[in-house]
């Protein structure tokens, strides 16, 4: 069993040394599931099992989560749409983190 010290999450630790200037980081393995996300000025880095997405902030229409369980969901609109599955500990953090670096979310509307 895990000491409460290995729990508690600390998000610019859990993306690794390759985002040493993030504002924002986290990521979670589930299931053999990777997802990842950075935001770092003017930037979003989301990782997963398809190769990594470079959004430019300027780039962003959208952006919104869905829960679902134990994880949530994080979509971006940019021209295709991205998304990224995050242990549910990390939405609360994710979001302001978001809506602080892209504005507030929004579900782009069915064309």
């Amino acid at each position: 069993m895990h000491g409460t010290e290995h729990w508690a999450p600390d998000f610019l630790r859990l993306a690794g040394p390759a985002h040493r200037d993030a504002d924002f980081a986290c990521s979670t393995t589930l299931d053999g599931v990777t997802g990842s996300l950075c935001v770092t000025e003017g930037l979003l880095v989301l990782g997963g099992t398809q190769p990594t997405v470079r959004l430019r902030a300027l780039d962003i229409r959208s952006w919104w989560d869905t829960p679902t369980g134990g994880t949530f969901s994080l979509a971006v609109e940019s021209g295709a749409r991205h998304s990224v599955v995050l242990l549910s500990q990390f939405r609360g953090a994710t979001v302001v983190a978001m809506t602080q670096a892209f504005g507030p979310r929004k579900r782009r509307a069915a064309a």
